[in-house]
């Protein structure tokens, strides 16, 4: 999968727009077309290329904008401005985050797979049954995937299951139970199609399908009441943790080349160079592939999006900071919240918050100014309520300290070598995980608490912890919040918070709480302007207007 042209995958995107070759259709032999590609495995390989690049490109899809973080309970825009959901008052049927993934969805990933699955059941195909079925068991993973997407973002949505050979203009959308009852039967048909064993970092395996088939099914069970699903979610579940998915498992001994250097158990996880099954993490069930010299891949913005904007920061002599081999240089825009920062890191044993997995302790690192040349930044609060730079005898000096995006804690997951070694670019070439053993825990201690069972959902969520050095709880710890919290601690700067939220009806409230700094906005934030309507996303303007067959309903509150 590494080594396929980049303008291959171009090809295939143009591909997806065409359709089924009818009896009078003509086969066009000198270009890459359905007809003459899905022919065999090579071909078939191809277009999975083309899809895992389009699922890829989501964490490209808004520049300098984290849509599925900003705004949240965990992240606020970090700028002085009222852009990144700084203003919920700003978010309408006009709004680029609705436009930017309901094309992603429509227009690169659901054309994609349905070119795959509209082709991938013809017996005439010259393909092995247990390629066949694996490639077909990808596909309908990845529309599994983008249709639980959708139905966490805009509520119900069109169904869209084949390839069109002319344009349509009558769409309606299905409720949000028909799209997730729609992902459910994708995700459990790729269950029983997908290889266990996987050949390339990459590639989804069965537990990935089980994995998110978990989180379906408790979504499922809380917009129909049928609590089935709860056990149906424990059940899949079940398949990761006790391994019948695969030999996946949460780890608990440091392992892989990070080992041999300073740090713990998590940070290893993460460690740059052992993501991968291949590298020996049995951990992250799938992860995207993140080059470091191929062309067309421009790298993970972790660093770019997380890190605050250190290089902005002067000695007292007034020399900048440089951007490092280590440090990836931040442009400060996805800023913790205090909630992040601070709050939810209430047990001192707790690992996720060690030095090795977030930095709090950042250094002056430009030989330009010999004084204070690898010395540690000190600080302090001046009279007006700011935090200013300190010379070594802690006077105060000038130099002031942006705590929006220049100077806050770094979460070290995002730590990697920059692509085209240029740490200029805010880019790094680590691959990036996307599913977790140890999320697949806190799915699973989600649908025991909304079962009821509170002793197996504290037991969960203690692997976790246990795994993390934290204290123990007990049944009557658990929570609605404190998973959430618990997820924030385990899974900050993977997880897509703004869906989890979504999903369990929590994003309003707990923006209100945790959200209310203001940004700059003349006293605006997050918190003060989110409104009832904003616990789902607006359909796009465009493409209402462009439905001329039928009437697309906008969603509550955004005509």
């Amino acid at each position: 999968m590494k080594n396929i042209s980049f303008f291959l995958t171009i090809f295939l995107a143009l591909s997806a727009l065409s359709c089924k070759n009818g009896y009078l259709d003509e086969v066009p032999l000198d270009r890459f077309s359905p007809e003459n590609l899905l022919v065999n495995e090579s071909g078939f390989d191809a277009v999975l290329t083309a899809l895992y690049e389009s699922v890829r490109s989501e964490h490209h899809l808004s520049g300098n904008f984290d849509y599925m973080n900003l705004g949240t309970d965990v992240v606020r825009w970090g700028r002085a401005d009222s852009r990144g959901f700084a203003d919920y008052t700003l978010i309408n049927s006009y709004a680029e985050p609705s436009r930017l993934y309901w094309n992603w969805a429509y227009e690169k990933v659901l054309p994609r797979a349905n070119l795959i699955l509209d082709n991938i059941d013809n017996m005439d195909i010259d393909i092995s049954e247990e390629s066949r079925n694996n490639i077909k068991g990808q596909a309908l993973f990845f529309r599994g995937y983008v249709y639980n997407i959708l139905a966490n973002l805009f509520g119900g949505v069109p169904i869209v299951e084949t390839l069109y050979s002319e344009p349509r203009f009558d769409f309606e959308r299905e409720s949000r139970e028909n799209v997730l009852l729609f992902a459910m039967s994708d995700l459990e048909a790729a269950s029983r199609l997908l290889a266990i064993d996987i050949a390339e970092d990459g590639r989804v395996p069965r537990a990935a399908a089980f994995h998110l088939l978990s989180e379906v099914y408790i979504t499922l069970a809380m917009l129909s009441g049928d609590d089935s699903y709860y056990d149906k979610s424990i059940g899949a579940a079940d398949k990761v943790i006790g391994k019948e998915a695969g030999d996946y498992e949460i780890a608990t001994q440091r392992f892989g080349p990070a080992s041999s250097s300073p740090g713990d158990v998590f940070s290893d996880v993460f460690a740059y160079g052992q993501i991968n099954r291949s590298e020996g993490n049995k951990e992250v069930i799938w992860a995207y592939q993140i080059e470091l010299y191929i062309l067309g891949n421009s790298g993970s913005q972790l660093p770019r999006l997380w890190a605050p904007q250190y290089d902005v920061i002067r000695t007292p002599n007034g020399i900048k900071n440089n951007s490092v081999d280590s440090l990836p240089r931040g442009i400060g825009v996805n800023s913790p919240t205090n909630y992040a920062k601070y709050y939810i890191w209430d047990d001192p044993n707790d690992i996720r918050n060690s030095k090795h997995n977030i930095r709090r302790t950042f250094y002056y690192n430009n030989p330009a100014d010999p004084e204070y040349f690898q010395k540690p930044i000190r600080t302090a609060y001046g009279s007006d309520g700011n935090l200013y730079v300190t010379r070594e005898d802690g006077t105060l000096t000038t130099q002031r300290l942006d705590t929006l995006f220049g100077y806050y804690p770094w979460f070290r997951k995002i730590d990697g070598h920059p692509s085209a070694d240029q740490p200029s670019s805010g880019n790094t070439a680590k691959d990036m995980s996307r599913m977790r053993v140890s999320e697949t825990y806190l799915l699973r201690a989600e649908a025991y608490f909304r079962k009821g069972d509170l002793d197996k959902a504290a037991a969960d969520i203690n692997v976790v912890r246990g795994r993390a050095k934290a204290s123990l709880i007990g049944a009557s710890d658990v929570t609605e919040d404190y998973i959430l919290d618990e997820r924030a601690r385990e899974l900050l700067v993977e997880e897509p918070r703004m869906r989890t939220l979504i999903r369990m009806g929590r994003l309003v409230d707990r923006v209100r709480k945790y959200n209310s700094e203001p940004a700059g906005t003349g006293g605006r934030s997050a918190g003060s302007t989110i409104q009832e309507h904003n616990a789902l996303w607006p359909i796009p303007q465009a493409v209402i207007d462009a439905n001329s067959g039928a009437v697309l309903e906008q969603n509550p509150g955004y005509n």
